[in-house]
């Protein structure tokens, strides 16, 4: 009733057509703010020096910018990136700004107060006021870590570059990402881990079992059953349940692959309506990621990144696998969004635990487990500028939030103007709109903060629930049943509470987030 309702169907036969015209025009103008947001800038060629000219896509006389260039060595690369690509464009503001007040007038029309308060109806966080409570709290926790962040990466900038040391003029995320990247190369970077072909899955089988069991190569039909002989299919097996249903592992890239991680789902695991014997539908779902392939000479070595991603996305792929919902659409990931990231973000914290690495990382020549202080270096690498990192995500949460706020009397560049000066520890630079390239205004609309809340929740339960014992049995089962199980057949805050036994605040969210930044003992 709730998915109906905010699309109109209450409404009488005038106003659901309006909600309906409505509604097709926002999918007329998210689809042209989304082509817009990832055009390139063009400038003529002699407005640049000529000595950078090389560094961007030359068109006859013009010069094609289409990205910050944030990782070039060069300054003044990275400074004319950043003020022609986000130089204002007519055309895309005014899409922004009509494509706002039409979501703020569909949900005017199913009776919200603003297009966020209806977004967010459902979520966690149930109100665009507690958004901007947490969001505000956060901000006011981490004002001397990210101010101290700020003043590193100043004092980084000044030694590399002492004649051109006035770094707040980059702008947010282009000083943010040149220096935090150049903070981590000091740092010994761990050797690259091995999960062998045929076994991919055993680096992640571990911390799972304390939720689902083991995971089984399973063959597949040679028929036809799988789309790539790269293709590997597990079973997942309880202990005490059975089969609880099957992952295809599609690890490897290849032509014509889209090249993204993620997961999906192929068949739902539904309720017993479905079946005469009162069983659920087994589900099954696709685990997709873009690994580099064995060579002749070595297996497929993962970095440590793909390695966190292989994590993270097995934990969405559990998450559809245990879900046991009546329904298909509110089965596993299907639930609010700032639910959604939570079991996918736990995992990461798997992947990072020595106890969790050692079962499966290893040196691909000597068989070697990787040493617990290059594990340790890692996790450790991962805190650099993370106050600063946070706040920038805090910014554009907040902008997120007032954009489908309440309508006001100023332009969306002016917004993004006051909202960085509040929620941010770096200047406006002039002339630019850097709203026009956050395409994620179209996919998240007013829901940008759950990535922060999941993973405040994700901290949370694994502080409390694993940190002592990543294979407890008898927390995986509580996880499963009070966590997994539902979807978003369940309020997403109730299934919090279920797992953690008590009722976590505001303020339990900022702490949390918070703490993650603190160095670990075993670490300093």
């Amino acid at each position: 009733m709730f998915d109906f309702e905010i699309s109109g169907i209450h409404l009488d036969e005038k106003k659901r057509r309006k909600a309906v015209n409505l509604n097709v025009d926002l999918l007329d103008l998210s689809n042209e703010f989304l082509l817009g947001s990832h055009q390139p800038n063009k400038i003529e060629k002699h407005i640049l020096p000529e000595h950078i000219r090389h560094c961007f896509s030359i068109d006859g006389n013009c010069i094609q910018i289409g990205g910050l260039h944030a990782d070039s060595p060069n300054d003044l690369v990275r400074e004319a990136a950043y003020k022609v690509f986000l130089y204002p464009i007519p055309k895309l503001l005014h899409c922004l700004e009509e494509l706002l007040a039409c979501r703020n007038e569909l949900a005017k029309l199913v009776g919200y107060d603003s297009f966020a308060h209806r977004a967010l109806k459902g979520t966690m966080a149930k109100t665009p006021e507690t958004v901007m409570k947490f969001l505000t709290l956060l901000t006011e926790k981490l004002s001397d870590r990210t101010a101290n962040d700020f003043q590193m990466m100043r004092n980084t900038k000044s030694r590399v570059n002492p004649q051109n040391a006035g770094a707040d003029a980059l702008g947010p995320s282009v000083l943010q990402q040149r220096d935090t990247h150049g903070a981590v190369q000091h740092r010994p970077q761990p050797v690259q881990p091995v999960l062998l072909p045929g076994g991919l899955h055993g680096g992640s089988e571990r911390p799972l079992q304390p939720a689902a069991g083991r995971l089984l190569p399973d063959g597949a039909d040679p028929g036809g059953e799988v789309w790539s002989e790269d293709v590997r299919k597990l079973a997942v097996v309880h202990e005490k349940e059975g089969l609880l249903g099957y992952i295809y592992c599609d690890f490897f890239h290849r032509p014509g692959k889209p090249h993204q991680d993620c997961h999906f789902t192929i068949q739902c695991p539904l309720g017993p309506r479905l079946k005469e014997d009162g069983e659920y539908q087994l589900p099954v779902v696709v685990l997709m990621l873009s690994l580099p392939h064995p060579s002749k000479s070595t297996p497929a070595l993962l970095t440590p990144a793909m390695m966190e991603n292989l994590f993270h996305e097995m934990g969405h792929a559990m998450h559809s696998m245990l879900g046991r919902t009546r329904y298909q659409h509110v089965t596993g990931t299907r639930c609010s969004t700032d639910f959604a990231e939570v079991p996918s973000i736990l995992m990461e914290y798997f992947a990072t635990d020595y106890r969790v690495v050692k079962q499966f990382a290893r040196h691909y020549q000597t068989g070697q487990p990787l040493p617990e202080s290059m594990v340790s270096c890692l996790s450790e690498s991962k805190r650099v500028c993370g106050a600063a990192d946070t706040q920038l995500q805090v910014f554009y949460a907040a902008l997120d939030q007032v954009y489908h706020g309440k309508p006001q009397n100023q332009s969306s560049t002016k917004i993004l103007q006051e909202i960085q000066e509040k929620f941010y520890g770096l200047p406006y630079v002039p002339n630019t709109a850097w709203q026009l390239r956050f395409s994620h205004l179209i996919g998240y609309g007013a829901k940008y903060y759950s990535y922060l809340m999941s993973r405040a929740v994700a901290s949370m339960l694994w502080r409390q629930c694993f940190l002592e014992d990543p294979f407890d049995r008898d927390m995986g089962e509580r996880y499963r049943r009070e966590m997994l199980a539902h979807g978003g057949a369940k309020e997403p805050m109730l299934m919090v509470k279920g797992m953690l036994q008590r009722s976590p605040t505001i303020e339990d969210f900022v702490d949390a987030l918070v703490s993650d930044l603190n160095p670990s003992p075993q670490h300093l």
